[in-house]
């Protein structure tokens, strides 16, 4: 029956042959194949860091994902790189011995090389110079691994994204309640009608407050509100002014993260010019009107623009429609207007989450001269200085003065949906959003470039200077073959004990990893007293 021959100790035989070209093959074949999955994970990282920074506002959910994806990158990146280097740092060992002699001490602390602590010891054993410097390079360049890989998260933050909001189907969309001017934000269900046009009144001398832009630039249903952005489009082509509605997050008013619908609602003007022939500086109540003769304006100043309307202002044939008449009181050119103001209904809004009724668009197109009360000859007036933005010079200009009655009206409605109360649809409601922002993207891809190019490098080094010698053994069985001459000469001078004798033969004793200088003879750990 064969069995193992426990006692050969034959200091000549070791189980390897010399190497070949080959070795050089396989050692870069094993190690690129470590470096083609550091270059996958690097390419991973930068393939999702690519993908949402393009996806614009995003949840928290999507952000979740981004976090879990890049940090099982950046662990599986740090594990695949600290065993890369362990196996380089055993591929090392072998011309490391066979550079010089070392005692034992240092031997069994070299063959241990893929382990961090061993080489802390070793500097402390050998404290030769080169040593010293070799270990702390080496443990430098495996924390400086790990590190950029954790300094890449810094490179990059999830910030809340005020360009864009995310949509939410099916959930409850926050809309301003316009069934009613609410005075003070009072949620009665029937104000009273001397409240309503206070407060309408209210909300439309506010009008340039909301700003006002051309309708070229009206917001594109979809985009964020703009809170410094204007509320108000006029178009004198067309002699309309025009508000876009919005839609805010769930139980929010108007705010940053609200967007604009495609919703929309319009005021238009058609007015009427008289130029006045007597009584028209404003010390006399009866004006003489061109075309329309004796006028009675009860509420009249000097240089100042008096609206007026009366109880029943609607214009025939609109309910929708009120008849708005402007006294422009001057001592020089005195004018009479008589417009005619239609507020539209809510376009694009199939279910009527913005309508606005005839009763509210009555009130709304005579809001200008109407403050909830008449005279008693029922007539409804407001007096405007020159320099305010409603009483400014017309000189017979239609278009100023329509266009004023139309903003004006048109900001009762943008007053509304800021300061009245507020209600709920089901809809796509806004939400706010994050976005991926890589604040320092120049790092965040040198760091990328850099794992994988040191990577590639350290391989490339190992091989050339691994591929001087032959690679010694890396299984147990193999490397108990290449020690047995050693053990043996250790348990012969200390039988098999760690006593002083042993610890002074590791001490003395120095090995020289080396190839004898006959042809065809084998790597081997040759001792070498000192």
């Amino acid at each position: 029956m064969n069995k193992v021959d426990t006692f050969y100790t034959a200091n000549t035989f070791v189980p390897y042959k010399d190497h070949s070209g080959k070795q050089l093959r396989h050692i870069l074949l094993g190690s690129s194949f470590r470096w083609l999955i550091t270059a996958g994970l690097c390419g991973g990282y930068v393939f999702a860091t690519r993908m949402w920074q393009n996806q614009g506002a995003q949840s928290e959910a999507r952000k979740k994902v981004y976090n879990a994806l890049t940090t099982g990158i950046s662990i599986a990146l740090g594990l695949n790189i600290a065993s890369a280097f362990r196996d380089m740092a055993l591929n090392m060992r072998w011309p490391i011995l066979s550079g010089r002699k070392r005692n034992l001490v240092e031997l069994d602390l070299i063959l241990n090389a893929d382990s961090l602590t061993k080489l802390v010891k070793l500097m402390y054993v050998a404290r030769r110079p080169l040593v010293v410097f070799c270990c702390i390079f080496w443990l430098l360049v495996n924390l400086l691994a790990q590190a950029g890989i954790a300094m890449l998260s810094l490179t990059y933050s999830f910030d809340l994204d005020y360009s864009q909001v995310q949509m939410n189907p099916n959930e409850l969309v926050s809309i301003p309640k316009l069934d009613h001017f609410y005075p003070q934000g009072e949620q009665s269900a029937d104000p009273s009608i001397h409240d309503e046009e206070y407060a309408a009144h209210m909300f439309g001398a506010l009008s340039y407050t909301y700003r006002l832009n051309t309708s070229e630039n009206t917001p594109a249903a979809g985009k964020i509100y703009q809170p410094k952005g204007a509320m108000l489009y006029y178009n004198f082509d067309t002699k309309s002014v025009e508000h876009t509605f919005s839609d805010s997050p769930t139980g929010e008013l108007l705010g940053t993260f609200s967007v604009y619908t495609s919703r929309t609602i319009k005021a238009t003007y058609d007015c009427s010019a008289y130029p006045i022939t007597a009584n028209g500086n404003g010390t006399s109540i009866e004006p003489v009107v061109e075309t329309l003769g004796n006028m009675t304006v009860e509420q009249t100043v000097p240089d100042s623009t008096t609206f007026l309307t009366h109880d029943n202002h609607t214009c025939e044939g609109g309910l929708r429609c009120s008849v708005v008449e402007a006294f422009e009181a001057s001592y020089t050119d005195p004018w009479y207007y008589v417009c005619n103001v239609t507020l539209g209904e809510t376009q694009k809004d199939p279910h009527n989450v913005s309508y606005i009724s005839d009763y509210m668009a009555q009130i709304a197109t005579a809001s200008i001269a109407q403050v909830g009360y008449t005279d008693y000859l029922g007539v409804a007036s407001q007096i405007y200085p020159r320099d305010s933005p409603w009483g400014s010079t017309a000189n017979g200009s239609t278009d100023v003065v329509g266009m004023a009655i139309s903003i004006f009206a048109m900001g009762t409605i943008a007053g509304a949906t800021m300061y009245n109360p507020y209600t709920n649809y089901i809809g796509s409601a806004p939400k706010q959003g994050v976005y991926l922002h890589v604040g320092h993207p120049y790092f965040f891809y040198l760091i990328i470039s850099l794992i994988c190019g040191c990577h590639l490098i350290f391989i490339v080094v190992v091989a050339v200077l691994t591929n001087r010698v032959m690679v010694g053994p890396d299984g147990h069985l193999s490397m108990s073959l290449l020690l047995r001459p050693i053990a043996d000469a250790l348990n012969g001078v200390s039988g098999g004990k760690e006593n002083k004798a042993f610890r002074d033969a590791k001490r003395n004793t120095t090995v020289l990893y080396e190839k004898p200088g006959r042809s065809g003879g084998r790597w081997q750990l040759n001792m070498i007293d000192r």
